[in-house]
């Protein structure tokens, strides 16, 4: 299963200085000049630059449940002979990291979702699992006192596992010269998805950007994944015909924890 997670984080630093004047000392040589002291209403020391404007970034991890489309999956169980059908929602655990450039978003997430599973006949068991990675582009429609929401568009990659596997007790030696005890199938495709993520400072302190905050967040992020199967079901590298047309698909809903400032 492939576990893809992608973070973004940026830094700001403020550079100040000090200017020190020293007196020159009288001597027998010709008399130095001085600066005037006529400032023109103007300050004698101007203000130390601040440096760039700090970025808006965010950190966080989620976890919550998902839908998945496992209907033509289930249907071949139903036709070889299993009575029971593979659960549809899956807990999912996962994290994000994002910047905001101006009113755009952008930054990478990814997902695991943990397995499932259900008996079978013979004393078999079948269990399915998945995970995806996505670098993310989204719109901030509100950012106001470090509450931020914005739709994100998401493009990346998933795999998902079905793998049909014996319960039944054996010796070491009987397992290893048993062919039969289980089968591990993939599927991996490309990605896309759509989202809606809403997150607010919840403790923190006012940052250096207007109507930003930073410090600790809670959020939500509710969503759907459409995923394309870009090489058919496979099995130890070597591909398995007559498969299920089935991809990552399905939405999901999670609650999020980090920190950041925006």
């Amino acid at each position: 299963m492939n576990r893809l997670f992608f973070h973004s984080i940026g830094a700001a630093i403020a550079v100040s200085g000090l200017l020190m004047v020293h007196p020159a000392a009288a001597d027998d040589s010709p008399p130095l000049t001085t600066p005037s002291l006529e400032t023109g209403n103007k300050p004698l020391n101007e203000p130390a630059p601040t440096g760039p404007t700090p970025k808006l970034v965010g950190l966080n991890g989620f976890a919550g449940a998902m839908f998945v489309d496992l209907g033509p999956i289930n249907d071949r169980l139903t036709a070889n002979g299993y009575a029971a059908k593979l659960p549809l929602v899956f807990p999912i655990l996962g994290g994000q990291g994002f910047g905001l450039f101006g009113h755009f978003l952008i930054g990478g997430s990814g997902a695991g979702l943990l397995a499932r599973s259900v008996d079978g006949p013979d004393g078999s068991k079948v269990s399915a699992s998945g995970a995806w990675g996505t670098f993310d582009f989204g719109y901030q429609l509100v950012r106001v006192n470090g509450f931020l929401v914005a739709p994100v568009i998401s493009l990346g990659g998933y795999g998902m596992d079905l793998t049909v596997s014996s319960k039944a007790s054996d010796s070491f030696n009987a397992a290893l010269m048993s062919h039969n005890r289980g089968a591990d199938l993939t599927n991996n495709g490309f990605l896309m998805g759509f989202s809606v993520l809403a997150k607010s400072i919840i403790i923190g302190r006012n940052a250096h950007v207007a109507d930003a905050r930073s410090g600790y967040s809670l959020g939500i992020r509710l969503g759907g994944l459409y995923g394309i199967p870009t090489h058919g079901w496979r099995s130890n590298g070597a591909d398995i015909t007559g498969g299920p047309t089935a991809g990552l698909r399905g939405g999901y809903a999670a609650l999020s924890i980090g920190a950041g400032t925006w």
